[in-house]
């Protein structure tokens, strides 16, 4: 047998002997305490061990309730079980292609229209898991061995096929100890079915804290939910936070809640609005799916560096090198390698992405960036969105940086068309504050006195930028846009 430190289940245990009456999850009208969830969890995997199901076989998740989704996904680890989310809202095809190439044997689904051709479709009985029948008759003793489960992710991958990120249940504690010290109670606003909406609870567990369900700030508001729970942590992607502040109404921000900016970069004014407007304890994270987070700049780091992503975390080692791998010193962009604890080291089924990707027991994520001599990590942009003129390179976070201080910008975001003469042109989209209306010729012309040749040569005003679930701006539609005028 494991020892209990080293599974998620044995982490709850420890909290509940320590502190029986801490309360683990919240939401609306429900507050687990960690040896209430603790049976739920033993009593689901009883209830998954009598539906046949074996340590070491890969499931799919197709859960829409968070809560639902949490005690199976955790009860899954107690049996040795692999798992793989199979999202609701992704396309029939695309979930079948996940379950073939993970190799899932059977669908845990809360609807019976959510089973797969050819696999079994269970449908957990959580009334039994949340009652109160004897667990001695309903859990299965716990064996001497066990597979380490994996959690298979799913990351973007460059032709539109996902990349499977299969990462153990002890790599993912190991990423856990980096988000130590946040918050007794955390939320974050996007449900399990997503890679950061999972992690984020488990990691809030392990770490012996409180995790308000995403559907408690449904229909009240991020401020009221915050408020409510007494919220120390609130998780956001850029554009959540973007929603937050396009409210006409001005927020009165909970004093005791701070903000923690992942899952895509910000647009260069975020940060200081969100400080301006609401709390100047904003925090940004950079990390990635096969690594978790890498950095982190707080309120400290962006007064010393403002375009910075913060101080790398102690267990992770950042590089930055050269097209052919070789070290580059302080201050010289390049590509950056990352190597730490609990980080994948494969995709599935995908032996180029992973010859492509993991180098020699790094990961390169094909992010461009410079690390200054302090040590603090400075993120450029994407390999693949680094623009060329001529023979100048652009990155559209340098463009970015400097757009989104013009007056009246809410986002921005820099995307190059081709030109066969000159290369990359930049082009900058901008979407304006409500009710502002910026001088598309004004923001050139204060671009081109900070950037000179590397100033965007047209503005492209639109409603909102396009975004991938995630968060992150689809540069090629932007570009496909412009293009079709």
């Amino acid at each position: 047998m494991r020892p209990d430190a080293a599974t998620f289940l044995g982490r709850l245990r420890a909290t509940a002997a320590a502190d029986p009456a801490r309360i683990a999850v919240a939401g609306t009208g429900l507050a687990l305490t960690y040896g209430n969830l603790a049976g739920r969890i033993a009593r689901m995997a009883g209830w998954l061990h009598r539906a046949g199901l074996a340590p070491g076989q890969m499931c799919g998740l197709t859960l829409r309730d968070d809560l639902a989704h949490l005690v199976v996904a955790l009860a899954l680890m107690r049996l040795g079980c692999h798992q793989v989310t199979l999202a609701s809202h992704e396309p029939a095809a695309m979930r079948a292609d996940i379950a073939r190439r993970a190799g899932v044997v059977a669908v845990l689904a809360d609807r019976a229209e959510d089973a797969m051709p050819g696999l079994p479709c269970l449908l957990p009985d959580h009334a039994e898991a949340a009652g109160d029948a004897g667990l001695a008759a309903l859990v299965p003793a716990e064996p001497t061995a066990l597979p380490l489960p994996l959690l298979v992710l799913t990351s973007s991958g460059t032709t539109g096929r996902p990349k499977l990120v299969p990462l153990s249940e002890p790599g993912l504690l190991a990423q856990s100890v980096r988000r130590r010290g946040l918050g007794r109670v955390r939320h974050r606003p996007i449900g399990l079915e997503y890679n950061n909406g999972k992690r984020f609870p488990l990691f809030a567990l392990a770490n012996g804290d409180t995790h308000v369900l995403a559907e408690a700030s449904r229909g009240i508001g991020l401020e009221a939910v915050c408020r409510r729970f007494g919220v120390a942590m609130l998780g956001l992607a850029p554009h959540q936070a973007e929603t937050l502040l396009a409210r006409e109404r001005p927020v009165a921000w909970p004093a005791a809640t701070r903000i923690d900016l992942a899952g895509a970069a910000p647009g260069d004014g975020l940060v200081q609005r969100l400080k301006a407007r609401l709390t100047p304890e904003v925090y940004v994270l950079y990390g990635t799916t096969e690594v978790g987070s890498v950095a982190r700049a707080g309120p400290a780091e962006h007064a010393a560096c403002p375009e910075g992503s913060g101080l790398v975390f102690p267990t992770v080692e950042v590089a930055i090198v050269d097209d052919r791998g070789t070290p580059l010193p302080p201050g010289a962009t390049g590509l950056i390698r990352i190597r730490a604890t609990g980080m994948a080291e494969r995709y599935l089924d995908d032996p180029e992405a992973t010859a492509r990707a993991f180098v020699g027991g790094w990961f390169q994520p094909g992010d461009m960036g410079r690390l200054l001599p302090d040590g603090t990590l400075v993120v450029s942009g994407r390999a693949d969105d680094m623009m060329m003129l001529g023979t100048v390179n652009i990155f559209p976070a340098e463009i970015e940086r400097v757009a989104a201080a013009f007056p009246g910008v809410a986002e921005c975001a820099a995307f190059a068309l081709r030109s066969p003469a000159l290369g990359d042109i930049p082009v900058i989209a901008i979407v304006a504050e409500p009710g502002a209306t910026p001088d598309a010729a004004a923001l050139l012309a204060h671009c081109r006195q900070r950037l000179g040749l590397r100033a965007p040569r047209k503005a492209v005003m639109m409603a909102a930028l396009p975004r991938t679930r995630s968060g992150k701006v689809m540069r090629h539609e932007l570009a496909a846009m412009a293009a079709r005028g």
